[in-house]
């Protein structure tokens, strides 16, 4: 909006500092304990996540995650979407590094890149599989990995970019996430299973 002088009006925050700083630090703690539900989700599914549990992890009263989010469904619905950009965040970092590099070549070298963007580092691969797995019996979280999952497609389609595959992101996570859950059942390495069967569809 413009002043009378036809330059951009200025907009000023009226709050004192130390309303700023509180309102500033609220902002902070609901952060943290949106942060804790998050982790906890991932460890444990939505079953793990209670107020209760969450002001343990934080290290705050039970009354302060009840004043930041008032309802469980609430707090599970941000915590869904915490987890659903960090893997979308992975994804685009993947992307980003394999945009400034040469197209891998080899089977092995393009198989490698795309499961950097679809699964998750070290030794998470069970927990990882278990919460999703759980995660059908919360609403408030499947809307929201749902509703983030255009941002982790749109991710794995610039990594598909870069290895000339015109294969669609849901075919690639469809492959990967089932390839994942039968080596997890049967013992078998999750990233050689699901490597052998992305050759089939890259």
């Amino acid at each position: 909006m413009n002043g009378m002088n036809g330059q951009p009006r200025t907009t000023v925050d009226r709050r004192s500092p130390a309303r700023q700083g509180v309102s500033d630090k609220g902002g902070r703690r609901r952060a943290e304990i949106a942060e804790a539900a998050a982790a906890i989700l991932r460890e444990e599914g939505p079953a793990g996540v209670s107020h209760r549990t969450v002001a343990r992890r934080v290290g705050c009263s039970l009354s302060l995650t009840t004043y930041y989010y008032e309802s469980l469904d609430e707090m599970l619905a941000e915590a869904g979407r915490i987890n659903i950009g960090l893997w979308a965040s992975r994804a685009e970092a993947v992307a980003e590094a394999a945009e400034s590099e040469p197209p891998p070549t080899g089977p092995d070298a393009v198989t490698a890149l795309v499961l950097r963007a679809c699964l998750p580092a070290g030794d998470e691969l069970l927990g990882h599989y278990l919460q999703l797995i759980a995660a059908a019996r919360a609403i408030p979280v499947t809307r929201a990995y749902r509703t983030g999952r255009d941002r982790l497609n749109g991710a794995l389609v610039r990594v598909l970019r870069q290895v000339r595959s015109e294969c669609p992101p849901e075919l690639v996570i469809a492959v990967v996430d089932g390839a994942a859950v039968s080596a997890l059942s049967e013992g078998r390495d999750v990233r050689d299973t699901a490597a052998q069967l992305l050759r089939h569809v890259l």
